[in-house]
């Protein structure tokens, strides 16, 4: 059963007496009885305790393991991006007869999802963010999930070609400071339509990366001794070693993982 740890401090209860807050108009949070019934939805979640995903073995291996045998119980309003993300994920299904979306895949121990397979063979990945900085993309692992999606399709026999992400800013374009209106291309630069300055940075809302292809050879040596240490440490119930960076301030298991993170 999943636990929640109350937004606003009633401590730690069941779905059940979360909804039930709600119905009873007790819900100080400010989420209505059908918005946490969307946000704290635990089908998914209790899935994904008995599998080895894609992000398990990309992100902290630490988080991982508390993930899947000693969760922590986190707040509605803790889970609302991660929601949002699905919504917009759940947006792209359906074929047609150029792609193939949200394509259940695996290789070995491994399972994940291809968010967009083209019949061309080439291989997209969707992600969501706000204040998106086309600078720094891609971001974190996502360079390797899709190399690892397609590592894994190839496995099933489907070719790949081409790897991309597609980013979307749920923030949306880019908005000039001054006038405080989305900007536009005009003559081919991506400028504010009514001053016409160029922010530094700016975008209409999405880009989409092109990445380079691993050989499976690279894959393997990456993810393959990363799978090994979490199916033991499951086994073994004992945590692996953390991997202390900047996204420890935004895991749920910080406080008995307790990492020490000095950013260089």
């Amino acid at each position: 059963m999943t636990m929640i740890n109350c937004s606003v401090g009633k401590g730690i209860m069941s779905r059940e007496d979360c909804l039930g807050c709600a119905l009873k108009g007790e819900n100080t949070c400010g989420y209505d009885y059908a918005v946490l019934r969307w946000l704290i939805n635990d089908e998914e979640k209790e899935k994904r305790q008995n599998e080895i995903h894609v992000t398990d073995v990309t992100g902290c291996l630490r988080r991982a393991w508390y993930d899947k045998c000693d969760p922590t119980p986190e707040g509605p309003h803790e889970n609302l991006a991660r929601a949002l993300g699905s919504v917009v994920h759940k947006a792209l299904e359906g074929d047609d007869d150029f792609l193939m979306s949200e394509m259940p895949i695996k290789r070995g121990e491994l399972q994940g999802t291809a968010d967009i397979v083209y019949k061309n063979g080439t291989i997209l990945d969707f992600k969501t963010t706000r204040w998106l900085s086309p600078e720094k993309l891609p971001y974190g692992s996502h360079e390797l999930q899709v190399n690892i999606y397609a590592w894994m399709l190839r496995g099933m026999g489907q070719p790949t070609n081409e790897l991309k992400i597609q980013y979307v800013d749920m923030s949306g374009p880019t908005k000039c400071r001054k006038c405080r209106v989305p900007v536009r291309e005009v003559l081919g630069e991506i400028v504010c339509p009514k001053c016409l300055n160029a922010p530094k940075g700016a975008h209409l809302g999405a880009l989409t990366v092109d990445v380079p292809v691993m050989s499976d050879d690279h894959v393997e040596n990456i993810i393959s001794p990363r799978i090994k240490t979490l199916i033991q440490s499951i086994a073994d119930l004992t945590p692996p070693d953390p991997e202390p960076s900047w996204l420890c301030e935004y895991c749920a298991h910080r406080e008995k993982c307790n990492p020490t993170f000095t950013e260089e």
